[in-house]
């Protein structure tokens, strides 16, 4: 790879300062870019609603015009990312051709004027107007047309036609610079992000250190010697294992689901609900704060800094599956800390069925020592099974 070339003015490092990031979200932005070229390709479009890799747990959908991360526009950074930086006047754009809104590809972007920002608006907004229309309409107003025959012929309106034979609107639509070609682009971005990593080379391990120490997190529905439940977790911390099963309609509350590791704590959850038939509330009977305005049940999560979590919540993770932050309700006549599978729901997940019925509730083994003998030569036997034959 070539020397990088960058403006003499303009420094990578002095973006990222000036946006309130740290030199570790570099690091992150180099591997990131680096993870998605290799995921990707050069020229898809690297929606991030399919990124559920650990590396993109930075960046947020919520804003649904742009992608954000770290609650700061992404395009500039993916932008200077690939040495193009702003000049007075310039924003950030999307290609028309790029599928998601929030695209990673940084490719997907260039920088821009607000004429063009107006007009990709229009024609988000279905609107009869193009740079082709607006050429036309200024070359019908030199020849002496009136505007308002203008406006009928192109199915602007009058005022808009009226502004951009004044010279008011659109004006610096042909102004945008010439860019780089994508791949001579590419190879500045590679050698930016290689320049990064090595630069902190101290944060590159430590970035590293905590992709690997996420990709071995486990969710409560992992059992040793399995490979499901492990390391597989999207951006709100939900394992994608559980979350094809709550798909599938899984519903139970059975403890012998779990490894034994979980029996008890499982077990004591379940113990402090009120389990009543299946379409009743079952009431949370355990610990409460604020003056019975909050449940609070035990239970780590690997995401969570806490150790408690709302009963409701766990209710859903022990029931139907692990939903790392996604927030649980309730149904709106429920009674409070109603823990009913059948009446939690992600609001932000609404393609997702509820379940028709519980399918089993059994919280507790008839033989513990039984089952604990039994699980354990099972693990056993599943360890010789993979291991090479001497």
């Amino acid at each position: 790879m070539g020397k990088i070339t960058l403006p003499p003015t303009v420094s990578i490092h002095q973006v990222f300062r000036d946006l309130c990031l740290t030199k570790d979200d570099e690091v992150v932005f180099a591997n990131v870019l680096l993870l998605g070229l290799n995921l990707y390709g050069r020229e898809s479009c690297w929606p991030m609603a399919e990124l559920n890799h650990a590396a993109f747990e930075g960046f947020s959908r919520a804003n649904k015009k742009s992608l954000v991360y770290s609650g700061v526009d992404a395009r500039s950074l993916l932008l200077a990312m690939s040495g193009r930086f702003a000049e007075d006047g310039e924003v950030a754009l999307r290609i028309p051709t790029c599928e998601s809104a929030h695209c990673l590809n940084p490719m997907h972007y260039k920088w821009g004027t607000k004429a063009e920002v107006i007009l990709n608006t229009q024609r988000v907004r279905k609107n009869n107007l193009s740079v082709e229309i607006i050429n036309k309409i200024r070359m019908g107003r030199q020849e002496g047309k009136l505007i308002r025959d203008l406006a009928h012929k192109y199915k602007v309106p009058y005022h808009t036609a009226r502004r951009i034979c004044a010279g008011d609107a659109y004006c610096e639509l042909n102004q945008s610079k010439a860019q780089l070609p994508d791949e001579q682009l590419w190879t500045i971005t590679e050698n930016i992000c290689k320049m990064i990593t090595d630069r902190y080379a101290q944060e590159q391990r430590q970035f590293r250190v905590d992709l690997e120490v996420s990709n071995l997190l486990e969710c409560p529905w992992h059992r040793k010697g399995s490979t499901s439940h492990k390391g597989n977790f999207g951006l709100m911390g939900e394992c994608l294992d559980c979350m094809e099963e709550i798909k599938n309609g899984r519903c139970t509350v059975d403890v012998t689901q779990f490894d034994m590791r979980w029996y008890w704590q499982v077990r004591r959850f379940w113990e402090q609900v009120d389990i009543g038939g299946e379409d009743e509330c079952w009431v949370w009977t355990g610990a409460t704060r604020k003056n019975n305005t909050e449940s609070i049940a035990y239970f780590p999560s690997p995401f969570h800094s806490g150790k408690t979590q709302s009963a409701s919540r766990v209710a859903f993770w022990l029931s139907r599956g692990y939903t790392g932050k996604y927030r649980i309700f309730s149904k709106k006549e429920c009674e409070p800390f109603c823990c009913n599978p059948k009446h939690l729901t992600i609001r932000e997940l609404k393609n997702f069925p509820e379940p028709s019925e519980i399918s089993e509730i059994k919280i507790t083994h008839e033989n513990i020592f039984e089952h604990a003998r039994k699980a354990h030569a099972e693990a056993q036997s599943g360890l010789s099974d993979q291991l090479p034959p001497s």
